[in-house]
């Protein structure tokens, strides 16, 4: 019969989450050295399906939407004006929408089809990839920002996940992520806790504590990926609380 440590992953020594995060290495340097530009490329990377929901809700069709995207990246990774941002960027997400908001505002949309296949692509952003990750902010009639948010909040989340799955690499650890994974989602319950705890080998209470371990992990993760998009150590509670209004 397992314990509930026994099923939990070893105990990660939790990094300091505002040590040199990657949007205040960029706010710092102003873009201009080599690893502010490589912190603000990872985080392009990371964060341009938010950006692609945005453009097709706004009324852009797909291939629109990706050339406003991706020279909207290239042109955000070439310029070195960041410092010059205006006060919400402390916080990646207000800079990364407002910013993209005056690029479309600056552009005449029949443009954007003429540019297609011109000029180099800093960010690659395949359709139906970018179709299939948006799925949910397009099916729904939400607001451009509406559907910004939701984005934003999935790919965060989606980020956590996989880092908190990488954590239980172990085969009997594996098998507790996966019994479990289920419980992370929306918050949900555990369903099945008795069969489940049956397969794992152990009780209903040690699955219960490892549920619960395993949630907070979760939650860590998620702020720890939070912390890497704002400057101020201070923004962390709002943003959290942005984060779930946004995925309610």
């Amino acid at each position: 019969m397992e314990s509930a440590d026994n099923l939990t992953t070893s105990r990660t020594v939790r990094p300091d989450l505002f040590d040199s995060t990657q949007w205040s290495v960029v706010i710092r340097a102003g873009g201009d050295s080599p690893e502010a530009a490589t912190a603000l490329e990872k985080l392009c990377r990371t964060y341009w399906p938010p950006l692609y929901a945005f453009a097709r809700r706004d009324g852009l069709d797909e291939h629109s939407a990706q050339d406003a995207v991706q020279g909207f990246l290239a042109r955000l990774l070439a310029r070195r004006d960041i410092a010059e941002a205006d006060p919400a960027r402390g916080r990646f997400r207000a800079f990364l929408v407002g910013a993209f908001k005056n690029y479309l505002a600056s552009q005449v949309r029949a443009e954007l089809a003429q540019k297609r296949g011109g000029g180099a692509q800093s960010i690659s952003i395949e359709l139906a990839a970018a179709e299939g990750l948006c799925a949910r902010e397009l099916s729904d009639s939400v607001t451009p920002d509406r559907a910004f948010d939701r984005a934003w909040a999935r790919t965060l989340m989606e980020r956590a996940l996989a880092r908190l799955r990488a954590e239980h690499a172990t085969p009997q650890q594996a098998r507790l992520f996966s019994a479990l994974e289920a419980a992370l989602a929306d918050g949900g319950r555990l369903e099945n806790s008795a069969e489940i705890a049956a397969q794992l080998g152990t009780t209903s209470g040690a699955l219960a504590t490892a549920a619960t371990r395993l949630r907070r992990r979760y939650r860590e993760i998620i702020e720890d990926e939070v912390s890497r998009t704002l400057e101020n150590p201070a923004d962390l509670k709002a943003e959290m609380r942005a984060l779930r209004e946004a995925w309610a």
